[in-house]
């Protein structure tokens, strides 16, 4: 069950392993989509920790994008969805706007007080730029960059404001968390496959547990041939929000064949099968690494559908 992989997707693997290494990375789950951002703690490292230590203790939690600014940024880091100030507890954090980023589009950036900025009054609020903005090249911090979650930013870029920037119905951040690599997520919903060979796949569900309402919960179906029979494999797991991998203990089902072969009474169940471990490198490409009675290997897939209203061109 050795998987073809082709010169491209090991170029892809070793580029994607040697970056997801070293990726600090932060998921802003918003009721107006997903926004997931790659920190730079090498050029802005005092930023990147603030940001991220805020992150961790969910300070970011129920707050919204209480400014919006049509083609040029979108704000948030104050204000909750009942209009409530939350205040950071930590001390402002020195100016890292010397650090060779540019306030690009799609770039985050730490915002300040003042008019003109004080420069070293950074703390909580950050903004994210729809342009390029290079007039604020030098007061402002860029700390990072989306990575996906553009079609959001145009979704919130839309919104109709008041006078005052303030959106008539700001974007809420559900939940901002703190990951190693690209967050598993429902986006992740849907049927991957192995271009090399169709005859493989995998079908995913990321979702809640019905039973409670809580989750994540992520469900695989595994289709695939081994000495001209079917392979059938299910597993399920519970993971955290914001988890980049996680492992699935697969129970395979043998015996009975589809077609008129087909006997209900030959079926085994083998609930000790093996083990999958999934991750994903965006929305549409990822790995599937199984351990099982078979052998242990790496699939590398592509996505072949996408649940309705969402896209993986970003």
């Amino acid at each position: 069950m050795k998987l073809l992989q082709t010169a491209g997707w090991l170029l892809l693997l070793a580029l994607t392993t040697s970056a997801s290494a070293q990726e600090s990375i932060v998921w802003l789950d918003t009721d107006n989509g997903p926004i997931v951002l790659r920190l730079d703690p090498v050029n802005a490292p005092i930023t990147s920790a603030n940001f991220v230590r805020y992150v961790d203790e969910g300070f970011y939690d129920n707050l919204v994008f209480h400014r919006v600014v049509p083609n040029f940024v979108v704000q948030s880091g104050i204000q909750d969805g009942t209009g409530q100030i939350r205040t950071g507890d930590g001390p402002d954090i020195a100016s890292e706007r010397d650090n060779g980023l540019t306030h690009a589009a799609g770039t985050i950036s730490m915002a300040l007080t003042g008019n003109p900025p004080n420069v070293g009054s950074g703390r909580t609020q950050f903004f994210i730029n729809l342009v390029d903005n290079p007039e604020l090249n030098d007061d402002f911090t860029v700390f990072g960059e989306v990575i996906y979650g553009r079609s959001t930013l145009l979704r919130m870029n839309a919104i109709p404001s008041y006078q005052n920037q303030t959106p008539f119905r700001p974007a809420l951040i559900r939940r901002a968390v703190h990951s190693d690599g690209f967050p598993i997520m429902d986006l992740h919903t849907g049927s991957w496959y192995d271009p090399e060979n169709p005859r493989r796949g995998f079908v995913v569900e990321v979702a809640n547990d019905v039973s409670s309402d809580q989750g994540p919960l992520v469900v695989v179906y595994w289709y695939d041939h081994l000495n001209g029979e079917q392979i059938w494999a299910t597993g399920v797991a519970s993971f955290e929000f914001g988890a980049s991998e996680v492992d699935i203990p697969l129970i395979r089902i043998n015996g009975g064949q589809f077609g008129p072969a087909f006997d209900p009474n030959a079926l085994v169940i083998d609930e000790t099968w093996g083990t999958l471990n999934l991750r994903f490198f965006g929305c549409d490409q990822g790995r599937f690494r199984f351990q099982t009675v078979l052998g242990t290997d790496d699939y590398y897939l592509t996505r072949l559908t996408i649940p309705s209203q969402n896209s993986c061109i970003d």
